[in-house]
C-alpha cells in the first residue's frame, strides 16, 4: 500500500524523502525518556539507598515504568512540543511553501535554544506538580533528577549534532548554493562544551554513581538491572559522541585541507556551510579567502592585459627591485609595424583593433618565452625589457633570440590571412644602462624604463626602413649576446647617425 501511495505521488514522497533527517530529529523524546529514567533511577539508589523513596509524589507525575521509559506528563509534554516545533516540515510535505521552508530553516537554526527550552519544560513539570500537591520533596529526588536533567542536556547536544552533521540533502534543500557559502546566524554550543559534556554525563557521572552504590553497601539486586541499563546507554552514547566528533570535526577539516591542496593549485572552490560552530566560522573565513583571491585573480587577469604583469609577477617573486629608481643593465627591443598608416586607412575602427590583436598574439609570446617582459604597447608598437633583474641572465641573446621567433611569428600571421595584406616590422634591439621605477603621479604611478639606451633602440628600430632589413641589433648588444648565439650570421653595416645622438652607433643587421 505505501509503495502504490508513493507511485501516485511522487512529488510528495520526494519531498519526504528530503526531510527525513528532519523528521529524524522528531525522535528525541523516546530517548529523552530512556535517558531520563536510567539516571534517575541508579542516581535515587545510590543517593538513598532505597529507589521508590519519594515515589508516589515523583511517579504521580512521571507516569508508569514501562520498558524503561517513564510515561507521565513530561513525557507526553515533550512528544506535544516537538510535534508543534517540527509541524511546519509535515506541512511543507503535504504541501510546498515559501513560508513553511522559511519556518523550518529558523527550527534548524534555532534547535540546540528550542530543545533546551523543551527540556526545561518538561523536567519543571516533572518537578513542579508534585511540589503544589505534596509539598517539600526529599533532597534525594531533587539530587537524582538534577543528574537525569544534566544526562539528557548532554544528550541534547550528542543527538543532535549525530542528526546534523549527517542531513546534507535537507540542508541542500532549504538553502542555495550561495546561502551555503556564508554563515548563517544561530544558536550554537562551542565544541569543547560537547566534548566535555559528553565525558561528564557517560562517563564520570557513572562513575561516581558506582562508587556512592558500593560506598553505601547498596544490595547487588537492588540497582543490578539498572545499572546495566545505565552502562549499555552510556557506552552507546559515548560512541555516539565519537561519531559526532567524527562527523562534525573530522570530515569537516579533511574537506577543508583538501580545498586549500585545490586552492595551491588554482583551483578557487567554496566549501559548503551546514551550521554555526566553530568549524562554520573556519569555512566562512576559508570562503571569504577564496573570493578573495578570486578577485584578487580577476583583477590580475584584466589589468594584466593593459599593464605588465610579467613586471609585477618578478616584483613580488624576487623582491629585488626598488619601487623607487635604480639603475639596471638590459636589454631593450623595440618593435613596430611598417607603413602602419597607409594599412589602418584601409580599415575600420573595429577592424583596425581586430588586426592589432591578432598580430601582437603572433608577435608577442616570444617575448615572454625568451625571458623578456612586455612593457608597454604604444599604438602598433610594442617595447620589450631584458634584465637579469627580471629574469633574464643572458639579456642580450634573449633579446635577439626572442627577435628570430618573432620574425617566425609574424610570417604565420601573413600565412594566416587574418590581415588586408602583406604586414612586415621592424625591431630595434640596444644593450646597456637605464633607469627603472614609478613615474607619475602618487594617484596614478607606472613602473617604466627610461634612458639612452631606450631611446637608442627605438632609433634602431626606425633605422630599419633605411637598411631595409627587419631586424638591427647595435654593436654593445651584440657584444654581450654572441657568445650565445652560435650559428646565427650578423652582417655589419657600419655606423649609423640616429635621430638625437652626437655619437654614430655602430650596428648589425640579422642575417
Amino acid at each position: 500500500m505505501k509503495d502504490i501511495v508513493l507511485f501516485g505521488d511522487p512529488e510528495k514522497a520526494a519531498r519526504k524523502d528530503k526531510l527525513k533527517e528532519f523528521f529524524n530529529l522528531l525522535t528525541i523524546p523516546l530517548f529523552l525518556g530512556f535517558i531520563y529514567s536510567s539516571f534517575y533511577r541508579i542516581s535515587m539508589v545510590a543517593f538513598s539507598s532505597n529507589p521508590d523513596i519519594g515515589g508516589g509524589a515523583l511517579n504521580l507525575m512521571m507516569g508508569a515504568h514501562h520498558q524503561g521509559v517513564n510515561i507521565g506528563l513530561p513525557f507526553i509534554a515533550m512528544i506535544l512540543m516537538v510535534y508543534i516545533w517540527g509541524r511546519p516540515a509535515y506541512l511543507y510535505v503535504r504541501k510546498p511553501d515559501e513560508k513553511l521552508k522559511l519556518k523550518i530553516r529558523a527550527r534548524l537554526g534555532n534547535i540546540y535554544r528550542d530543545a533546551f527550552l523543551m527540556l526545561l519544560i518538561s523536567q519543571g513539570l516533572a518537578l513542579a506538580f508534585p511540589v503544589l500537591l505534596f509539598g517539600k520533596l526529599p533532597w534525594q529526588i531533587w539530587a537524582a533528577s538534577g543528574v537525569a536533567f544534566v544526562a539528557q542536556a548532554a544528550l541534547l547536544v550528542a543527538h543532535i549534532d549525530a542528526h546534523l552533521s549527517k542531513q546534507k540533502k535537507l540542508i541542500e534543500t532549504l538553502y542555495s548554493p550561495e546561502e551555503l557559502s556564508v554563515l548563517r546566524h544561530g544558536f550554537s554550543i562551542p565544541i569543547y562544551i560537547k566534548i566535555s559534556s559528553l565525558v561528564f554525563a557517560f562517563a564520570v557521572i557513572p562513575f561516581v554513581l558506582i562508587y556512592l552504590l558500593f560506598l553505601n553497601r547498596v544490595p547487588w539486586d537492588a540497582f543490578a538491572e539498572d545499572l546495566g541499563m545505565l552502562l549499555f546507554l552510556s557506552s552507546v552514547l559515548l560512541l555516539t559522541g565519537v561519531n559526532t566528533i567524527y562527523h562534525g570535526l573530522q570530515v569537516p577539516l579533511d574537506g577543508l585541507i583538501t580545498k586549500m591542496k585545490g586552492v595551491a593549485a588554482g583551483d578557487y572552490q567554496r566549501t559548503r556551510i551546514y551550521f554555526a560552530d566553530e568549524i562554520a566560522h573556519l569555512k566562512a573565513g576559508y570562503n571569504e579567502m577564496v573570493e578573495g583571491l578570486k578577485e584578487r585573480e580577476a583583477l590580475q587577469d584584466t589589468f594584466g592585459k593593459y599593464l605588465s604583469i610579467e613586471i609585477a609577477r618578478e616584483l613580488i617573486k624576487n623582491k629585488k627591485v626598488n619601487l623607487g629608481g635604480e639603475n639596471m643593465e638590459a636589454a631593450v627591443m623595440f618593435c613596430d609595424i611598417r607603413n602602419f598608416t597607409p594599412l589602418s586607412e584601409k580599415m575600420s575602427a573595429s577592424m583596425l583593433i581586430g588586426f592589432l590583436n591578432d598580430y601582437f598574439h603572433y608577435i608577442t609570446p616570444p617575448i615572454t618565452a625568451n625571458n623578456g617582459v612586455i612593457n608597454k604597447f604604444i599604438g602598433d608598437a610594442v617595447m620589450a625589457i631584458y634584465t637579469p633583474l627580471l629574469g633574464s641572465k643572458d639579456y642580450a641573446a634573449d633579446a635577439v633570440r626572442a627577435a628570430v621567433a618573432m620574425r617566425k611569428g609574424l610570417e604565420e600571421f601573413n600565412a594566416s590571412g587574418k590581415a588586408p595584406g602583406r604586414v612586415d616590422f621592424g625591431i630595434g634591439i640596444h644593450a646597456g644602462k637605464l633607469v627603472a621605477g614609478n613615474i607619475g603621479t602618487a594617484a596614478r604611478l607606472e613602473y617604466t624604463f627610461i634612458g639612452d639606451t631606450v631611446n637608442i633602440a627605438s632609433r634602431l628600430e626606425s633605422k630599419t626602413k633605411d637598411f631595409d632589413t627587419d631586424i638591427l641589433i647595435s654593436a654593445p648588444a651584440l657584444e654581450r649576446a654572441r657568445p650565445s648565439l652560435a650559428g646565427m650570421k650578423f652582417e655589419p653595416l657600419g655606423k649609423a647617425a640616429l635621430k638625437g645622438k652626437t655619437e654614430q652607433v655602430e650596428i648589425y643587421k640579422l642575417a
